[in-house]
C-alpha cells in the first residue's frame, strides 16, 4: 500500500512524457538551406563554367524531394564573402523565427566554386573556413549539413578534428543532433567539372543519387549515407582518367539520434519515372533542353524509381558496345514506365579516352573520324573481294541469296519496283543493315516518295518526298518534304518542309519550316520558321519564327526564342532567352533572365536588370526625361525633352546606348544617342523628315558623373556634346555657342558642349 502513491506518481509522469511527445511529434520538421555558386575564383585561376549552375541544380532538386519551401530557400551567384555572411544573418533569423513552431530546425549549405586549403575564394575575397563554419554553428539549428563542391574542400571537413563515424542521417525523430560535413575532394585534390555532363562530377553525380540513383533500399528515401556513397563511388569512378586525377570526397559526420536522415523523399514526388525491373546498364537521362539531369547504372532485376520535373525526357542506354535511345513523357499522377521495348538501336559518336586528349571531341573532328573510318571500310572491303592465290580449283558458284545490295537504283513511277531477282526495292525499300538485308549505298531517286528504314549514304531524290526511319550520311532533296526519323548528316533541302527525330548536322533548308527533335550542329534555314526541341551549335536563319532549347551561334528571324542558354548572337524585332546570354541580343525587344553581353534595343529587359528613370535640365533651359534599361553595365537610353518656357517650340526625343561604371556610391555614364529636335507647330514635326535636304537626326553624346544619396535616389551632373555633321546633319537651336572642331578627313564633325544636371531613381 506505501508503494501506491510512487505508483502513481511514476504513472503520472510516463503519461506526460507521452502527451509532450505526441504534441512535440505532431510539430512539422523544418528545413532551411542557403546555396552558394561562384564561377570566378579571382585573378590567376581560371573562371569555371558551371559553379552557378550547380547551385540551381541542388536548389532545384531540394525544392522538388527534399522538404525545402521556397521560402526557406535562398540562392547566391557570384556574391561576395561580406555577401555569403549577410546571408547567414538572414538564416539565422529564419532559423529564430520558426524554432519554436518546429520540432527540429536543419540548415543545408551547399557551396560550388573555388576554394583552397584556408577558405572560398569568391571572386577577390576570401571566406576562411573557420568564419564559415562559425557562421554556421551561429545559425543554432538542430543539425547542420554543408556541402562543399570545391578544390581542397577536404581541409573544412578536418577542421574539427574529429573521427569519421559510422552516419545517422534525417528521420522523423526530434532527438537527432549535430553536423554532417561533405566535400568532393580531399584537402590536396581539384574538384573537377566536365563539358560532358555540363556540370562539376561531384554534384552531378550528388544529384542524380538525389533524384532516386542512391536509394539502394529502395525504399522510396534517399538518405544522407546514400547520396554520399552514390556520390563518391560515381565520382571516383569517372575521375580516374581525367587530367585532374582521381577524386575522392570526404565527410565528417557527427550526428546523435536513431534512424538515417533522409534527403529527398520519392514518394512526395510530383512526377516520377518507374524503370523497370529488366532493363540493365548505363543511363543518361537529358530533358527537353539537352541538360543532363540524372545518370546511374542500371543492375539488372532491380526497379528504380526517379523524381524528375514534369516535361518530355530523352533517355539514353549503354550496354556494351551498343546504344539506345528513347523519348519520355512525364507527368503529374502515375508514374511514367520505362522499358527496354521503348528504345530504339542508335548509332555511337566516336569518342576518346580522358586523360591528356580532350574529353570531347569537336563536330569537326567526329566527321572527319567517320569518313576516315568509312574509306576505311571500303579499302578493307575491296581488299578482302581479292581472291588469295591458291593451287585448289574454282568452286561452284552458290545461288543467289535473298537479299543483295544495290549501290544504284532508279524507278520513275512510285510502285513497287525491284532491280533484279532478290533484290531490294526503290521507292518503297525496307532494307535494314543487319540481318542479311542492306541499306542504300549510292543515290535513290522516286517521283513520288521513298521510304527506307535505315541508312542512305549517298543521295535521295523525291518529287514529292523522302522518308526514313534510320539515318542519311549524304544528301536529301524533295519537292514537299523530307523526314528522318534517324541521324541526318550533311544537307537536307525541301521544298516545304524538313522533319528530323534525331541528330542532324551540317545543313537544313526548307521553304517552309525545318522541325528537328534532336540536337542540331549545323545551319537550318527555312522561309516560316525553324523549330528545334534540342540544343543547336551552328545557326538558325528563318523568315518568322525560330527555336531551340539552347544556341550555341545565332538565330536570325523576326522572333527567336530559347528555352535554355544563348551563347552567341540573336537577331530579331523579338529576342528571347529563357537561359542566360553570354553573348549578343540585337532587336526591337531582347528578353533573357540574366545577360552576360551587349543588348542592343529598344527594349531590354532581364532578370539582373534594372530600370531607371532621371530627369535633368540643360544650360540652355531644356528639360529632359528618360529612362534607362541596363542588364549589367550596359544601358539603353530612351528620353524626350521640351523647352522649360510658358510656350515651348522645341521639343526632343532620342534613343541611345550606354555604359554605366560603378564605383562604391559613386557611378560614372557614358551614353551615345541619336537626337532629333522637333521645332514648332506639333503637325509639322514630321515634315522634317520628309523635306530636309540633310539628316534631321544628329548624335548627342555625354558623360556624367552620379552619387548615390538616399536608397534610390541620386544626383548626377555633367557635360553633353550635341554633334552637327555640315553637309549631313541639320542644324538645330541646340547647335549655339562655339564648337569643337574635330576633322575627319574632308568632313567636320562640330560638337556643341553644355552643362547639365539632374536627378535619378
Amino acid at each position: 500500500m506505501k508503494r501506491l502513491p510512487w505508483i502513481a506518481v511514476l504513472s503520472l509522469c510516463c503519461l506526460a512524457h507521452a502527451a509532450w511527445s505526441a504534441a512535440d511529434e505532431a510539430l512539422p520538421l523544418r528545413r532551411l538551406a542557403l546555396y552558394i555558386g561562384s564561377n570566378n575564383g579571382g585573378a590567376g585561376r581560371v573562371t569555371l563554367r558551371y559553379a552557378e549552375e550547380d547551385a540551381r541544380a541542388v536548389a532545384g532538386v531540394m525544392q522538388e524531394l527534399g522538404g525545402v519551401a521556397a521560402e526557406d530557400s535562398l540562392v547566391l551567384l557570384a556574391p561576395t564573402s561580406e555577401g555569403v555572411l549577410d546571408s547567414f544573418r538572414l538564416v539565422r533569423q529564419r532559423a529564430q523565427k520558426v524554432r519554436n513552431s518546429s520540432r527540429r530546425v536543419e540548415f543545408l549549405l551547399y557551396y560550388s566554386g573555388h576554394s583552397d586549403e584556408q577558405g572560398l575564394l569568391l571572386g577577390g575575397d576570401l571566406l576562411e573556413y573557420s568564419d564559415l563554419k562559425a557562421s554556421i554553428q551561429e545559425v543554432q539549428a538542430d543539425v547542420n549539413i554543408a556541402i562543399l563542391d570545391s578544390c581542397s574542400s577536404g581541409a573544412f571537413t578536418r577542421l574539427k578534428g574529429g573521427v569519421r563515424q559510422p552516419p545517422f542521417l534525417l528521420d522523423e525523430s526530434a532527438q537527432m543532433r549535430g553536423h554532417a560535413f561533405i566535400s568532393s575532394s580531399s584537402a590536396d585534390e581539384a574538384a573537377q567539372e566536365s563539358d560532358r555532363i555540363n556540370g562539376s562530377f561531384f554534384t552531378h553525380y550528388l544529384v542524380s543519387g538525389l533524384r532516386g540513383a542512391a536509394d539502394s533500399t529502395r525504399d522510396g528515401q534517399v538518405s544522407l549515407n546514400e547520396a554520399y556513397h552514390f556520390a563518391f563511388n560515381e565520382t571516383l569512378a569517372r575521375t580516374q582518367n581525367t587530367q585532374g586525377g582521381a577524386q575522392h570526397p570526404s565527410y565528417n559526420i557527427q550526428l546523435t539520434g536513431t534512424g538515417d536522415l533522409t534527403l529527398t523523399d520519392l514518394r512526395a514526388a510530383p512526377c516520377s519515372v518507374r524503370i523497370e525491373e529488366a532493363l540493365a546498364g548505363r543511363l543518361f537521362v537529358r530533358n527537353a533542353q539537352g541538360r543532363l539531369m540524372v545518370e546511374l547504372a542500371k543492375e539488372p532485376a532491380v526497379p528504380v524509381d526517379l523524381g524528375l520535373p514534369e516535361g518530355r525526357y530523352e533517355v539514353t542506354l549503354e550496354q556494351a558496345s551498343r546504344l539506345y535511345v528513347a523519348s519520355l513523357t512525364v507527368r503529374p499522377g502515375a508514374p511514367a514506365h520505362l522499358g527496354m521495348r521503348q528504345f530504339a538501336p542508335a548509332r555511337r559518336e566516336p569518342a576518346v579516352a580522358r586523360g591528356d586528349e580532350p574529353e570531347e571531341k569537336t563536330f569537326e573532328e567526329r566527321l572527319a573520324d567517320k569518313i576516315q573510318r568509312r574509306i576505311q571500310a571500303a579499302l578493307e572491303r575491296a581488299l578482302d573481294a581479292v581472291p588469295e592465290p591458291t593451287d585448289e580449283p574454282p568452286a561452284v558458284p552458290a545461288a543467289e541469296p535473298a537479299a543483295t545490295p544495290v549501290p544504284f537504283a532508279f524507278s520513275v513511277l512510285p510502285f513497287v519496283s525491284t532491280a533484279g531477282p532478290g533484290r531490294h526495292v526503290v521507292n518503297l525499300s525496307l532494307n535494314l543493315l543487319v540481318g542479311g538485308q542492306y541499306a542504300i549505298h549510292g543515290a535513290e531517286f522516286g517521283s513520288v516518295i521513298n521510304i527506307t528504314e535505315h541508312e542512305v549514304r549517298g543521295l535521295q531524290a523525291a518529287g514529292v518526298g523522302n522518308i526514313l526511319n534510320g539515318g542519311l550520311s549524304g544528301a536529301q532533296t524533295a519537292g514537299v518534304f523530307n523526314i528522318v526519323a534517324g541521324d541526318t548528316l550533311a544537307f537536307q533541302s525541301a521544298g516545304v518542309f524538313n522533319i528530323v527525330k534525331g541528330r542532324a548536322a551540317i545543313l537544313e533548308a526548307a521553304g517552309v519550316f525545318n522541325i528537328n527533335e534532336g540536337p542540331f550542329s549545323g545551319f537550318q534555314a527555312a522561309g516560316v520558321f525553324n523549330i528545334l526541341e534540342g540544343p543547336l551549335a551552328g545557326a538558325q536563319a528563318a523568315g518568322i519564327f525560330n527555336h531551340a532549347s539552347g544556341v550555341a551561334g545565332a538565330q536570325i528571324g523576326l522572333v527567336n526564342v530559347a528555352a535554355g542558354d544563348v551563347r552567341g548572337t540573336q537577331i530579331g524585332l523579338v529576342n528571347v532567352a529563357a537561359g542566360e546570354v553570354r553573348g549578343t541580343q540585337i532587336g526591337l525587344v531582347n528578353i533573357s533572365r540574366r545577360l552576360y553581353g551587349l543588348p542592343i534595343g529598344l527594349v531590354n529587359v532581364a532578370e539582373q536588370g534594372e530600370f531607371r528613370w532621371s530627369g535633368w535640365v540643360t544650360e540652355d533651359a531644356l528639360g529632359y526625361v528618360g529612362m534607362q534599361m541596363s542588364s549589367g553595365l550596359v544601358y539603353t537610353l530612351l528620353y524626350g525633352g521640351i523647352e522649360l518656357k510658358e510656350s515651348p517650340s522645341i521639343f526632343a526625343a532620342g534613343i541611345g546606348l550606354g555604359l554605366r561604371i560603378p564605383i562604391g556610391p559613386f557611378f560614372v555614364d557614358t551614353d551615345l544617342s541619336a537626337q532629333h529636335v522637333f521645332q514648332g507647330d506639333p503637325e509639322e514635326w514630321g515634315t522634317g523628315f520628309r523635306t530636309a535636304p540633310y539628316s534631321p537626326v544628329f548624335p548627342t553624346a555625354r558623360l556624367l558623373i552620379g552619387l548615390k544619396v538616399l536608397g534610390p535616389l541620386a544626383v548626377f551632373g555633367g557635360v553633353a556634346l550635341d554633334c552637327h555633321i555640315p553637309g549631313f546633319t541639320v542644324e538645330t537651336p541646340l547647335h549655339q555657342g562655339v564648337p569643337l572642331d574635330l576633322k575627319l578627313g574632308s568632313a567636320h564633325l562640330l560638337m556643341y558642349p553644355k552643362l547639365f544636371a539632374g536627378l535619378r531613381f
